[in-house]
């Protein structure tokens, strides 16, 4: 069984109608909701990188990809204990690590893609085709496969570690993902977000008040250096994945009784 058939077959499975429609969902969303601060802005007072910073950091990394990471990269081992067909999947005559890789890279495929998609839709209704070249989106293209790897490897490894791996990377990504980046200092460093955006950042808008958090972060700067994230980055992929391929290799998966 030839590996680009496990890949075919795994994309199948990404491109069901039950996450598509989701995924196009979240594709739109940054662009509708640029779409409407255009509109609502006054005349000559919409701010094309203000609109896309705000969106693509907020949205694009700190939702989409997250989101989209937890449903595809648990997805490739959880739906087929959910779907009683990982006995089937194991007794194929290919070593258990490559058939948990394959799915892999067509679960950070159907996720780069989705987000890459998102970014263009919104860049183009930000700032209109002719203005791409003035904004972010090349350095967003650039580091979003980064985001995938690394977010789908740590949720693979959830997945052959935990029965219920879907439930706890949502609560790690709506929970911890969305408000650990945003502290002070050390704190951070405990986030993969936080090094993404160091990669890829995205100036806030200026304000006239000030919060606390930014207040924190004026008394305890930021200390994640571009070096230090690229490090973290690339450590985490290749440990989180390396160890998902073993512990997959190693435990013994059975189908679940208590799903239709």
């Amino acid at each position: 069984m030839s590996d680009l058939y496990l890949l075919r077959n795994a994309l199948k499975d990404m491109i069901g109608l039950k996450k598509v429609v989701p995924a196009a969902v979240l594709i739109a969303l940054p662009a509708v909701i640029a779409l409407i601060w255009r509109a609502a802005a006054r005349a000559g007072h919409f701010q094309p990188d203000v609109a896309y910073n705000t969106l693509s950091s907020g949205l694009v990394f700190g939702f989409t990809l997250v989101i989209l990471s937890v449903v595809f990269g648990t997805g490739v081992i959880a739906q087929e204990v959910e779907q009683k067909t990982i006995v089937y999947l194991l007794t194929r005559p290919v070593p258990r690590w490559r058939i948990a890789l394959i799915k892999f890279l067509a679960a950070v495929v159907a996720t780069t893609a989705t987000v890459w998609i998102a970014s263009v839709l919104l860049a183009v209704t930000a700032y209109g085709p002719g203005g791409l070249v003035h904004s972010r989106l090349g350095r967003d293209l650039l580091i979003l496969p980064v985001g995938a790897l690394a977010y789908t490897a740590l949720f693979l490894l959830l997945a052959t570690l935990l029965n219920r791996p879907l439930l706890v990377g949502l609560l790690f990504a709506f929970f911890w993902e969305s408000w650990v980046p945003g502290l002070p200092g050390n704190f951070q460093k405990l986030s993969l977000m936080a090094y993404l955006r160091v990669l890829a950042p995205h100036p806030k808008p200026e304000s006239a008040t000030v919060d606390i958090t930014d207040l924190l972060a004026s008394l305890n700067p930021q200390t994640i250096t571009t070096r230090l994230a690229w490090g973290v980055l690339i450590g985490v992929i290749v440990c989180a994945l390396a160890l998902a391929l073993v512990v997959f290799s190693a435990r013994e998966y059975v189908p679940r009784e208590d799903t239709e």
